[in-house]
């Protein structure tokens, strides 16, 4: 209820009508777009901080941006100012982000960095991003709409190597999938494919592997808890049905996913029905979930996941990054 009530509150100040009082009229600010990096790789997700100077009284603004769609895509946005921020609206080849301070205090002012966009490169080329224009509101909900034309321009190269994952077992599908868009590594260039891999992560990756529809407003308890990166893949899984909060009403975003949660996603993705759960033949058998059985059964059956050591399942265990992007090369290849 808060948000939503924050939410309307930015909007309502945003959409007051252009008023210039004297304050923004002695006022000259300057705008600036830059980022720390001249080229970047696919699948790279990198950084434009917007800065200002000569600022007087920022108390709310909306910054619009233009972009091409099919060479990146927003990842989140992120401002330094203290108050709300909405999510980055996204309209055709333009995304509009706001941000406004609560209660009744001053605007800030100075020169200072305002904010940050955060792209994702998705093929190679001349990358080209624009701060067109910015509305800037003061505490007195004076408004003044700026014309910015501030560009950034990055060139875009192929994927880069990843240094940890030669003579992996997985590395011939961990590459396919980088290849693909399917995963990514990290920044320093390793992808840790040994490293457990969370419900939020593996969402996403389910959801951008599947291309699944946009889904409706998280209803979580602990929904503040999921990252702004996250939620909108949480929400399509969540409305194809194909993972689920808990008992308590949380998500648990960070928790490592279970190899038994891995394979319900897995199942559910794949719109197959769950077994019986009586053709299961692992070791360990007695220590799978009941309310699981069903689905690992049907993904075994599949062929998406398989066993551990020892006819084991392992149906605790946490599943590592690496077994995660075989499971979803392997859905795939059956859907």
């Amino acid at each position: 209820m808060k948000s939503k009530l924050l939410a309307t509150l930015l909007a309502s100040v945003l959409s007051i009508p252009l008023i210039l009082n004297t304050a923004f009229a002695a006022a000259s600010p300057t705008f600036t777009l830059k980022s720390s990096l001249k080229q970047v790789n696919v699948g790279q997700t990198f950084t434009l901080t917007m800065s200002g100077k000569d600022v007087k009284d920022l108390y709310a603004y909306e910054a619009k941006f233009t972009y091409d769609p099919n060479q990146v895509e927003v990842v989140t946005a992120k401002s330094k100012m203290e108050g709300f921020s909405v999510s980055p609206i996204k309209k055709d080849k333009e995304i509009t982000i706001a941000h406004t301070k609560i209660g009744k205090v001053n605007g800030q002012d100075g020169n200072f960095d305002i904010g940050t966009v955060d792209f994702k490169v998705k093929k190679e080329g001349t990358v080209n991003i624009t701060w067109t224009a910015m509305k800037t509101v003061d505490h007195n909900l004076g408004s003044k709409t700026i014309d910015v034309n501030q560009s950034v321009s990055l060139t875009a190269l192929g994927r880069a190597g990843l240094s940890d994952i030669q003579g992996h077992w997985a590395e011939k599908q961990i590459q396919e999938a980088v290849d693909k868009g399917i995963v990514d590594g990290y920044p320093d260039g390793t992808f840790r494919p040994n490293a457990a891999i969370s419900r939020a992560e593996f969402a996403a990756i389910l959801a951008r592997a599947l291309n699944l529809p946009d889904g409706d407003a998280l209803q979580f308890a602990d929904v503040s808890n999921i990252p702004a990166w996250a939620q909108p893949a949480i929400s399509k899984a969540v409305k194809a049905g194909i993972i689920t909060g808990y008992d308590d009403k949380t998500f648990k975003a960070s928790k490592t996913i279970s190899r038994s949660e891995i394979a319900a996603m897995a199942a559910r993705g794949l719109k197959v029905t769950a077994g019986s759960g009586d053709g299961l033949s692992f070791a360990d058998n007695a220590a799978i979930p009941a309310w699981a059985k069903g689905w690992i059964e049907a993904a075994v059956d599949k062929g998406i996941i398989k066993g551990r050591d020892g006819n084991k399942f392992a149906p605790s265990a946490g599943a590592t990054r690496a077994e995660a992007t075989v499971i979803v090369l392997r859905m795939l290849e059956v859907k």
